[in-house]
């Protein structure tokens, strides 16, 4: 009996998760893309994200990933800031909730991850760290401006195995 309930509890947090698991992408309603479009230029780069990707469901992934993600959280002194909230525009560095950490796949990934929210100030600090950092996991990181498409398939830097993206998932789907 109490394995039945252990397995219907965590199917029930994973189906919680999953609904309310929504980091992704960083909203910018301020910015026309059609103004940059009209320029012939891209948007400039407003924030980042940096995304572990691991394998949803195995346990060795998602502890390797943890792992990263609690020294993240130490090396950056973020165990008492107040996580990121919702998909605009942070104005801090941040890591995404628990309750945004995404164990199973979540639109655009095909995989499970956790993310960060990062300011511009905090790019050449928060990066290089990651990439002395991260052992086997695969990383992205990506800007945040306003054009979907171009900031998760034409403009990321991958570490590692570079993942798959559902691209059709985004609501904005201009590329530059």
């Amino acid at each position: 009996m109490g394995d039945v309930m252990n397995a219907t509890s965590r199917l029930v947090l994973f189906c919680v998760l999953i609904a309310v698991c929504s980091s992704h992408p960083t909203k910018y309603p301020d910015v026309n893309l059609d103004v940059y479009r009209a320029k012939g230029t891209p948007p400039p780069f407003l924030s980042y994200h940096i995304h572990c990707m691991f394998i949803a469901y195995n346990n060795d992934s998602i502890s390797a990933a943890m792992d990263l993600r609690n020294r993240f959280i130490q090396h950056f002194n973020l165990s008492s800031a107040k996580p990121c909230e919702g998909t605009f525009h942070q104005g801090r560095l941040c890591i995404f909730d628990v309750s945004h950490t995404n164990y199973g796949p979540d639109d655009p990934f095909v995989s499970a991850y956790w993310a960060v929210f990062v300011p511009m100030e905090w790019y050449a600090k928060t990066v290089p760290w990651v990439m002395q950092n991260r052992g086997d996991q695969d990383i992205l990181v990506h800007p945040n401006s306003g054009a979907e498409v171009s900031d998760h398939i034409h403009w990321p830097l991958w570490m590692g195995a570079k993942w798959p993206i559902n691209a059709q998932a985004f609501t904005n789907q201009t590329a530059f």
